[in-house]
C-alpha cells in the first residue's frame, strides 16, 4: 500500500514540476515576443535590404502582421510563405521588391 502512495506523490510531483516548467516557456516565449515587437522596425531595416528577403517567423520575432505591413511599407511584396510547424507557428516569407513606378514622361 505504502508503494502506490509513494507512486502517486511521485506522479503527482512529476506533473507539478512539468506544469512550472511549460508555465516558464511561456512566458519567456511572451517576452521574446514583445522584445522582438517593440525592435521591429529596426529589425525589419535590417532584413530588408536587396532584391528578394526571406524572413523566419518563430517565437523570438516580430508578429506575422507587423512583417508583412512593414515589408508592405519599405517597398516589399510577399510572393510566398512556408508553415515550418503544423501549428503554423513558425513560418518562411519570402518577399520581392516591388519595382519602382517609372517617372512621367509627359
Amino acid at each position: 500500500m505504502g508503494f502506490i502512495i509513494f507512486a502517486i506523490v511521485v506522479v503527482v510531483l512529476m506533473f507539478g514540476v512539468g506544469g512550472w516548467i511549460a508555465i516558464g516557456l511561456i512566458i519567456s516565449e511572451d517576452r521574446s515576443k514583445k522584445k522582438a515587437e517593440a525592435n521591429a522596425p529596426d529589425i525589419l531595416d535590417k532584413s530588408f535590404i536587396g532584391d528578394d528577403v526571406v524572413f523566419k517567423i518563430n517565437a523570438a520575432s516580430p508578429k506575422y502582421e507587423t512583417v508583412v505591413l512593414g515589408a508592405k511599407a519599405r517597398g516589399y511584396r510577399l510572393t510566398s510563405q512556408t508553415d515550418d510547424t503544423s501549428t503554423g507557428s513558425a513560418k518562411t516569407l519570402i518577399f520581392e521588391k516591388v519595382p519602382a513606378a517609372e517617372p512621367d514622361a509627359r
